[in-house]
């Protein structure tokens, strides 16, 4: 019994110095929880850092004792870090950095590259690895400003968008820590997601956040944007395909939708004697039939086969447009460089110093193989 105290006794002193950064214990009338964060470029090359910010309730009727309606503060700085320390002398409690959710950089910082921020962030050590990252154009920090239905806190919905990318195929989920490691070890470029204020379709007046595409990086510095045909062909050529919807025509304005079940890819990479690259990417998806508008659409054999096919056309025009933009762009997204570091370390080390240019030159081959497992309307 006398262990167990003096472990949690050991524990709690720990949790105080994790998330306070201070000696001695806080009240939770001394603090201030930061939700979400938009980073911005400030005067004279400087930082400009809005935080989306909830009190801490000792009691009453708010559930465990969590948030209020949240605030917001801003503060420049000539580095993130000092943008942030100056921001304190704008609140009255201490600021709590390690339940962020979400940080939203702005295209235009992105543009002249990420490397000092995230390094700033990095230092700071009380963000999470698992913070969601975003890039948005235009001002960061009008994200933050959006009044979300139903939703008080706006990580809440940057975390609900996010989430929603694994069934749309429009976007994908990216973390600080994802990030990180692909800047650390170079496997490949990286992508964050877009975030777009939008009008509601229904209620014009109502504005709306969406994500819906990826911006594509060199390093740490935004390169590109991938619209949502793109994306979904990299999502599919990266075997990151959890879900999505396809269609084909059945007739006049009249479509067959199909739902993806499952996707893998297996990439294969050679280099000829000349270090010319020539990769073969094989896709393989599973889809059931989920909708049908054509009345007249007799499923058979025939049928279903006719319906892959198109599908296999389909899904690898998006494959070839993410393809074209990604040697457009100079970007490896799929890591193309490290598989030939891997298969083959003595062509890699006549071609690395030279890949930014050798890449847009390779060769790809695109094999699709979709399966319709269920049609759920055989007769």
């Amino acid at each position: 019994m006398m262990r167990i105290r003096k472990g949690l006794a050991a524990a709690m002193i720990a949790v105080c110095f994790m998330i306070t950064g201070c000696k001695g214990s806080m009240e939770l009338n001394e603090l201030h929880i930061v939700h979400s964060v938009a980073i911005d470029e400030g005067e004279n090359g400087g930082v400009k850092v809005t935080a989306e910010i909830a009190k801490l309730t000792t009691g009453g009727q708010q559930p465990k004792g969590m948030q209020e309606r949240t605030f917001f503060l801003t503060s420049e700085g000539r580095s993130l870090f000092e943008a942030a320390r100056l921001m304190r002398a704008k609140s009255d409690r201490t600021l709590l950095w390690g339940h962020t959710t979400a940080i939203i950089f702005s295209a235009d910082l992105a543009r002249r590259g990420l490397d000092t921020q995230l390094e700033d962030i990095r230092r700071l050590r009380q963000f999470r690895n698992s913070t969601l990252v975003y890039a948005k154009e235009g001002k960061a920090y009008q994200a933050l400003k959006v009044s979300m239905p139903n939703v008080s806190i706006s990580s809440q919905a940057l975390r609900g968008l996010s989430e929603g990318g694994l069934t749309t195929a429009l976007t994908e989920q990216t973390t600080l820590i994802d990030v990180y490691k692909e800047l650390i070890n170079k496997y490949k470029d990286i992508s964050i997601p877009s975030i777009e204020v939008v009008r509601d379709q229904v209620d014009n007046k109502l504005q709306l956040l969406q994500t819906k595409g990826l911006f594509a990086f060199r390093g740490s510095r935004l390169i590109g944007f991938m619209r949502s045909q793109e994306t979904k062909g990299y999502l599919r050529a990266a075997g990151k395909m959890t879900g999505s919807s396809e269609a084909v025509a059945c007739g006049p304005k009249q479509m067959l939708s199909f739902e993806n079940i499952s996707n893998r890819a297996v990439v294969h990479t050679n280099v000829d004697q000349q270090l010319k690259p020539n990769i073969r990417i094989e896709i393989y998806a599973d889809l059931n039939l989920t909708s049908v508008q054509c009345r007249d659409t007799k499923i058979d054999p025939a049928a279903v086969a006719r319906w892959e096919k198109a599908l296999n056309e389909n899904i690898a025009n998006d494959i070839k447009k993410f393809l074209q933009f990604s040697q457009k762009n100079k970007v490896d997204l799929l890591g193309i460089g490290e598989r030939i570091h891997r298969k083959n370390p003595k062509y890699w080390r006549k071609m690395k110093d030279d890949w930014q240019e050798i890449y847009p030159k390779a060769k790809f081959e695109l094999e699709v193989h979709t399966r319709i497992d269920h049609t759920n309307f055989t007769a």
